[in-house]
């Protein structure tokens, strides 16, 4: 059971060190740490891979919102909508 709580704390601990290392705010010995970590934490890698997915995701998505914002009405058409429902 102790090993159990260790590890557990450990991963705790190891994923907040992957979001201050993803922020660039982990010194080099919470990276060291990590890493350390990670050499034997199957389920830690794993998180950290489909972290890093999901942030590249949301850029691709922010990005693509950039170059092709939501589909918006015209002032016009908005005013034609307003008038037919006696706004």
């Amino acid at each position: 059971m102790y090993l159990f709580k260790k590890i557990v704390y450990n991963c705790k601990h190891a994923t907040q060190l992957s979001l201050k290392k993803e922020e660039g705010k982990a010194s080099f010995r919470e990276r060291v740490q990590l890493w350390y970590h990670l050499l034997y934490c199957s389920f830690c890698r794993r998180f950290i891979r489909q972290s890093r997915q999901i942030n590249e995701m949301g850029q691709e998505l922010k990005h693509h919102l950039q170059q092709n914002p939501p589909f918006r009405l015209s002032p016009e058409s908005r005013e034609k909508i307003r008038e037919r429902l006696g706004l």
